[in-house]
């Protein structure tokens, strides 16, 4: 899941370069103090030690940073296993006719951490809290729950959705304490989450490291965790580390039982003398979103001529060297139901490109740059530094902005940190001409996140496009609410087809959640429902006893 794209004020190359060292540095620095002895040393046998890269603003919420610790603190109603769900706190589920109403058997003699019991009860509080807390949880089509007896509840959904077990299997769907929802302040809740799964918070040290402890009365874990009962080890030791180096050597020295996003170029090495995971998440890749609505993007000949002009292929498998694919679909990610391989269609062609950019009317000016009725061919890119896009990333977006510009494209890259990234600047149309990230999803229905236009009155902020076109969006809906899976299947491959033809986004490569374990690692797993979450719960150090 994502939340709105910023932007900021325009920042050449020659900024990017001199920031990313700058930043290394910096991280390098705020990794020392990451790693320095906490109440549970990294000398403490008992403790699982995992460097992360972004730190979330809470251990809950709608960013996929968010879904990865809450993955640790608490139990979901089930859980995704390949190509299903199967039971967690939920034991057994059946659909009505009309597919809006699910109704599930919850397991009985759970209990959350505060001795509060989980029961129908907590399942109807905490679908009131997803309603009024998740923006864009109407994408899910739940609509709110019923208590049907203590250990029975059904879920009410406006429309059907075929991969709602998908959606409930994720990270932010998971079951918190309600009586911790209904007494704590939203800092708490925020900072000290009250869950009934495998972890309990200890502390957070914001900047550095959560520390999470063992919660010695876990019985609750989901049908595919490879044991029940509380987790091996004691404590799991979360820390931050935003430079990727910095991670790796942590994963080197031996400081770190586990690291999150290796750099790029260790990411072979990582596979020959350590256990990597790399998991392809659910949704839309890291994608070039057009702004359709206004600018030089409305043409979808200016769209196909970026998409020609840049050899994203090429450039996605030199930086990434393995750890993040290339992806040219640009509107559903490989791992999703329907995902159509769209063949390269815009294979790299810097001629054609120029073909399109005369054809269209731009010319080139005396400094190269492109013009059309007295205005330069400008492309404004807002992206996450950091929070949306890696370091690595901003290398292939550097590289991406030269081979543009060679055929006559002024691109400028603007990044944006965190804190402005999440203030939800730069979402208007007059901002940018491209909007640079993911979106995180594991139904096919991410089309309708993010193409659906929204009304007058409330736009659909996830639309990085402003695209608008009713007939699309019925065709979306349409698809959705198909029950033959065959037809649904058919529908949504011509809809991706259509947004390809048209470049509405191009892609470039995947979001991944890449973990890397040491060798003494028994037991690491990522959950599959779209998230890739890592479960560490299951984890038994070697030597152990």
């Amino acid at each position: 899941m994502s939340a709105p794209f910023p932007t900021g004020l325009t920042t050449g190359r020659r900024w990017l370069r001199a920031g990313a060292s700058t930043t290394a540095a910096v991280s390098a620095l705020a990794f020392g103090a990451a790693c320095a002895p906490s109440s549970a040393s990294t000398a403490d046998p008992d403790t699982i030690t995992y460097v992360h890269e972004q730190e979330p603003p809470c251990i809950w919420g709608s960013w996929v940073q968010a879904a990865y610790t809450s993955r640790q603190v608490f139990d979901s109603l089930v859980s995704w296993d390949d190509d299903h769900p199967v039971p967690w706190l939920a034991t057994q589920w059946s659909e009505s006719d009309d597919r809006k109403n699910i109704t599930f058997t919850l397991k009985e003699g759970v209990t959350f951490t505060d001795g509060t019991p989980f029961n129908a009860d907590a399942v109807v509080a905490n679908t009131e809290y997803w309603l009024k807390n998740l923006g864009w949880n109407s994408f899910s089509y739940i609509t709110g729950a019923t208590a049907n007896s203590a250990n029975s509840v059904t879920l009410h959904l406006s429309e059907p959705n075929p991969e709602i077990y998908r959606i409930l299997a994720n990270g932010h769907y998971g079951i918190q304490s309600p009586t911790a929802l209904a007494t704590h302040s939203d800092a708490e809740n925020c900072q000290y989450p009250v869950g009934s799964g495998p972890w309990k918070v200890k502390k957070w040290s914001q900047g550095q490291n959560i520390l999470f402890e063992r919660n010695d009365n876990y019985d609750s874990a989901p049908e595919n965790a490879g044991h029940q009962g509380p987790a091996f080890e004691k404590y799991l030791d979360w820390k931050f580390a935003p430079d990727a180096n910095s991670r790796w050597s942590a994963l080197v020295s031996g400081e770190a039982q586990a690291i999150y996003n290796p750099p790029a170029s260790q990411w072979q090495t990582a596979e020959q003398e350590y256990s990597a995971h790399r998991f392809i998440t659910g949704g839309r890749q890291q994608v070039f979103n057009f702004n359709v609505q206004k600018g030089p993007f409305t043409d979808v000949r200016v769209r196909q001529a970026f998409a020609f002009a840049t050899d994203r292929r090429t450039i996605a498998e030199a930086v990434f060297k393995g750890s993040a694919p290339y992806e040219a679909n640009g509107a559903l990610s490989p791992t999703n139901p329907s995902y159509l391989d769209v063949n390269d269609s815009y294979r790299y062609d810097p001629e054609r490109a120029g073909e399109l950019l005369d054809d269209a009317g731009w010319a080139r000016g005396s400094d190269g740059t492109r013009e059309k009725d007295g205005k330069k061919l400008l492309v404004r890119i807002p992206f996450g530094s950091g929070a949306i896009v890696s370091q690595d990333g901003v290398s292939a977006l550097q590289a991406v902005q030269e081979q543009a510009n060679s055929v006559g494209f002024k691109v400028e890259l603007i990044p944006m940190t965190q804190t402005q990234y999440f203030a939800g600047i730069g979402q208007s149309p007059d901002e940018a001409e491209i909007i640079f990230g993911y979106w995180i999803w594991p139904a096919q229905n991410i089309l309708d996140i993010v193409y659906n236009a929204g009304t007058p009155e409330k736009p659909n902020g996830n639309n990085r496009n402003h695209f608008s076109d009713p007939a699309i969006q019925q065709r979306i809906l349409e698809a959705q609410r198909e029950s033959d899976p065959t037809e649904r299947d058919r529908e949504y491959k011509e809809l991706q087809q259509f947004f390809n033809e048209e470049a509405i986004s191009v892609g470039f490569y995947d979001f991944t959640n890449n973990v890397v374990t040491q060798n003494n690692v028994d037991g690491f797993w990522q959950d599959q429902g779209s998230n890739g979450m890592p479960v560490f719960s299951d984890i038994r150090l070697k030597g152990d006893s």
